[in-house]
């Protein structure tokens, strides 16, 4: 779902801009927000395999119209794409590479991509844009809890700010808590009993990011005693589930934004 639009005259739009983790680059956050004070904000990323995608993309229109009259902000950022390993320093980029084929040890089935430099990456813009807006909550009218969601790559990286790498990246700020979609954690070994909710929406069939990563992650998360949920649905397919998350329901009829609700 990476149809880009421009932002509707119906709904109340801010463009911000912040710093990247890089400290040089300067990147964009598109915020919707209700009138008055919100009583929560979600920060959305898109997803793209890390290498394309924008803020833009139509899922962050959806979810401000449905999220905005409830009083939720919906902060859609951007992150910077195909970062390679020499755009970081020599000893983060060991640390890279030793974490990468760490996550290929545990069992994770998952495009070597998506948890190498670009990965890293969008962590770090990540965890900029969350700054930025914690740190201009009240000139900006945002309230409660900031709830970080990303679909695929986006998702990847959202759950991954919730329990950060080692390394300088565990000292970056986290979400009050997390949700990927059709995404997953690609360091299950960060996970900690005292880390913030993580939930995660995943389809039984996905040729992109197996679902076999999501069960190894619910073990982990058991074993740990983690706050980490984790839904395999009957909806078959990578970027069905982002629609699914949006419009669909569950056998019992509850609508899978619920997930997102809770998290509120």
């Amino acid at each position: 779902m990476r149809h880009d639009l421009s932002p509707p005259s119906d709904l109340r739009c801010d463009e911000l801009s912040f710093v990247a983790g890089d400290g040089v680059t300067h990147l964009g956050i598109t915020l919707f927000r209700p009138e008055g004070r919100a009583r929560a904000t979600v920060i959305y990323a898109h997803g793209g395999g890390f290498s394309h995608g924008s803020r833009r993309d139509k899922t962050a229109l959806h979810l401000a119209r449905r999220l905005v009259p409830e009083g939720v902000a919906v902060a859609s950022i951007d992150y910077r794409k195909r970062t390679v390993i020499d755009d970081f320093p020599t000893d983060r980029a060991q640390m890279i590479g030793d974490a990468q084929a760490r996550s290929a040890r545990v069992g994770l089935r998952i495009n070597p991509d998506y948890c190498g430099s670009a990965f890293y990456a969008a962590v770090e813009d990540y965890a900029a844009a969350l700054a930025h807006l914690r740190n201009h909550a009240d000139a900006l009218g945002l309230g409660g809890r900031m709830v970080a969601l990303g679909a695929s790559a986006g998702g990847i990286a959202a759950a991954s700010l919730a329990y950060p790498p080692r390394g300088p990246w565990h000292t970056l700020p986290r979400p009050d808590a997390a949700m990927g979609v059709c995404a997953a954690m690609v360091q299950p070994w960060r996970l900690a009993a005292d880390g913030p909710p993580l939930v995660m929406m995943h389809g039984y069939h996905d040729g992109v990011i197996p679902p076999q990563n999501l069960r190894l992650l619910a073990r982990k998360a058991d074993g740990k005693r983690a706050p980490v949920t984790v839904h395999i649905t009957d909806v078959r397919g990578h970027r069905h589930q982002v629609e699914a998350f949006l419009n669909g329901t569950d056998a019992v009829g509850r609508p899978y934004l619920d997930l997102l609700r809770a998290l509120l």
